[in-house]
């Protein structure tokens, strides 16, 4: 029986329930594909995941990871060989885990086959970019942006962000905590950065914009002092939350909404399995972003390719808000 390794976790906690393990190659089954790993992402989910707060966590023990590149390796009975065949470059974007190995099996329906022009490893970083992308034309659907204020700027999806708002001649605020992530959002395109970790951002955010306020704002963060946001928006601005690592606002969210009634403010939480019934949405974003990528219109920045056995090391590295742009396993 083909052998191959693996990241696990048996139980929930720190960096350290990560476990190489030896386990058999999968088979894929009906409607399923097995993929042979070329690159795999490293993430925010992942840590949700590892931690066990994830809210689509799988029963235990289970592999983590959504984001994979590679090769097709087998298919499963029902697979259209037609838009899949054996030894096609894909992306496997699957939100259920299983990309921390050296071959996934997942639906068909998470595996994108992609051009061969694009490397697989800045393919890794394409669902930072349908995150961005999405967060920037469906979750902000209605708002015409001409400035947008985005937390965590120095991740994968914030400097996603800033490179797509750059491509539309959008105006990017990025927000990070310390200088040396201010001067890579910069690196990236933004117009201005805040240091959230020593400026106050409301009235930073107002001083940028003469008074104005910034349309859109997108926060991973939220915390105890999100609702301060509000008074950060431009007239029928809109936040969206697609993250709350921080935990929740102290204030109440809707009081505080109609306290700033003049501006008709919003608020909206998103997610990308917003897409889980919605497979042509999903297609549509996926389909703008590769056309990107193989245009080389965007260049995701990466922060370090470690060896699928250094899984351990990559989310220390999280943990500790080390990371400027994306993370990548090599398997």
């Amino acid at each position: 029986m083909t052998r191959m390794k693996a990241i696990q976790i048996a139980k929930t906690g720190g960096p350290e329930v990560l476990e190489l393990v030896d386990l058999p190659r999968p088979e894929p089954g009906p409607g399923e594909v097995l993929v042979r790993a070329q690159a795999i992402g490293v993430g925010k989910p992942d840590v949700l995941f590892r931690s066990g707060v994830y809210r689509w966590m799988p029963p235990l023990p289970a592999i983590p990871g959504a984001e994979m590149t590679g090769y097709v390796e087998a298919l499963g009975a029902g697979v259209n060989a037609n838009e899949l065949c054996v030894g096609d470059p894909v992306l496997v974007y699957h939100l259920g885990g299983g990309c921390y190995a050296q071959y996934a099996k997942v639906p068909a329906s998470a595996v994108t086959r992609l051009p061969a022009a694009i490397d697989l490893d800045d393919a890794v970083s394409i669902p930072n970019y349908q995150v961005a992308y999405a967060l920037l034309t469906e979750a902000a659907r209605g708002i015409a942006a001409k400035t947008v204020y985005v937390n965590g700027a120095a991740g994968g999806i914030g400097s996603a962000v800033i490179q797509l708002c750059r491509l539309q001649d959008i105006a990017v605020i990025a927000g990070a905590s310390s200088a040396a992530k201010c001067a890579f959002a910069r690196a990236q395109g933004a117009t201005h950065t805040i240091d959230y970790s020593r400026e106050n951002v409301a009235e930073r955010l107002l001083a940028l914009t003469q008074g104005h306020g910034v349309d859109l704002i997108l926060d991973h963060i939220v915390g105890k002092d999100f609702t301060d946001n509000l008074k950060a928006l431009a007239p029928f601005g809109l936040i969206v939350s697609f993250n709350a690592l921080g935990g929740f606002p102290e204030k109440d969210l809707f009081r505080e909404m109609r306290a700033h009634l003049p501006k008709s403010p919003g608020v909206r939480c998103f997610t990308m399995h917003s897409f889980d019934h919605d497979p042509a949405g999903r297609r549509r974003v996926a389909e703008r972003v590769i056309e990107m990528f193989a245009g080389r219109r965007v260049h995701p920045p990466i922060d370090k390719r470690l060896p699928l056995a250094e899984a351990r090391q990559a989310h220390e590295l999280l943990d500790a808000r080390a990371v400027l742009g994306k993370l990548i396993l090599k398997p």
